[in-house]
């Protein structure tokens, strides 16, 4: 199975509270592509396409600084000012075309969610064909924990027998339709997780992650909705967020019994030591 990812959801992946971002985990052995090819891009070409082959990964149009961000931070803690001191041709555009070795099929394609296995091949790559070198210093990112509020949650079960699209394979995140235009502003989501809502929010709320602490086991079907943000229409909007702004203000997650507390996430910040143009092919 092929799966498509904009650059966004390919750095996706979970973090503990408290706790810095996991380093991708490896063998005795240097986790490494077999084959790498890493060529400029093609005029015109598309811009931050990406796709996890089943024994690969294959990249078109994609600054340098994007194979960095997906090297070594899962997208929830991911944001500009996370890696510093990269020359400005890295925002130059690459294609990448990565194959793993044949004996590292089978562990590649169970690596999901948090692609460690990825990550790992992906600095090592970096490190063989740009000479990267990093260090790494503390930082913290503004967020916020998904929390059950004291009204309780207003969530239904997804009924086991429920009957969802064919062709659809069930994930954390389930199955989430979006609104159309001109019709009611709300977000539907089914056989959806607490750990999968948390993820669709960090990818609305840009640069402010959202970690699940509902403590909410099992799936759910239910109903995001829009409201107006006017106070003076709707007197019980309050705004209370880490950094003066809400990214989520817009959606309706009380009325699902849940809320989101500000939060400060520790995470680090990658400063580059050292970094070449990708030698040739």
């Amino acid at each position: 199975m092929i799966r498509t990812f904009c650059i966004a959801a390919l750095l996706s992946c979970g973090i503990a509270i408290g706790q810095p971002p996991p380093a991708p985990q490896t063998t005795a052995q240097t986790q490494a592509f077999e084959i790498v090819s890493i060529r400029p891009s093609k005029p015109g070409s598309p811009w931050g396409s990406a796709q996890i082959l089943p024994d690969g990964l294959r990249a078109n149009g994609v600054g340098l600084w994007q194979s960095l961000a997906m090297a070594y931070f899962p997208m929830k803690l991911y944001s500009p000012d996370r890696i510093q001191g990269e020359p400005s041709w890295t925002r130059d555009q690459y294609d990448i075309e990565a194959k793993v070795a044949p004996a590292d099929v089978a562990k590649w394609q169970k690596q999901a969610p948090q692609n460690l296995m990825l990550q790992a091949m992906l600095q090592q790559m970096l490190a063989d064909r740009c000479k990267l070198a990093v260090h790494r210093i503390p930082a913290s990112i503004a967020g916020y924990a998904l929390v059950v509020a004291k009204s309780g949650p207003k969530l239904k079960p997804t009924p086991p027998d429920e009957i969802f699209p064919t062709g659809y394979i069930p994930s954390d995140n389930g199955l989430v339709t979006g609104y159309r235009p001109g019709g009611k502003i709300e977000v539907t989501f089914r056989g959806t997780s607490m750990e999968g809502f948390a993820s669709h929010l960090s990818g609305m709320s840009f640069q402010h992650p959202v970690l699940n602490q509902t403590g909410l086991a099992g799936r759910f079907d239910f109903v995001l909705a829009y409201r107006s943000m006017d106070p003076a229409a709707d007197p019980s909007v309050v705004i209370v967020t880490p950094t003066g702004e809400n990214p989520l203000a817009s959606w309706d997650v009380k009325a699902l019994g849940l809320q989101l507390d500000p939060i400060k996430i520790p995470t680090e910040t990658i400063v580059i030591d050292h970094i070449e143009k990708p030698t040739q092919n």
